[in-house]
């Protein structure tokens, strides 16, 4: 069975009302945000990109 490679992005985008941190996951696409500061945003997209690596099911799923 071929495993299909999976497309993932999920970065940082700042603006005036803060910082904003988006993602594309295989054409599914979000965003949250603003954060106050660069360092939480950072954090967020850290956990994000986690959560789309590391689990491979979805909440609703359970």
């Amino acid at each position: 069975m071929s495993e299909k490679k999976q497309s993932l992005s999920v970065v940082v985008r700042s603006d005036d009302k803060g910082h904003w941190v988006e993602w594309n996951n295989d054409g599914a696409t979000g965003s949250l945000g603003p954060y106050q500061t660069e360092k939480m945003s950072a954090d967020v997209r850290t956990a994000k990109e986690r959560e789309f690596t590391e689990n491979m099911g979805h909440i609703d799923d359970a």
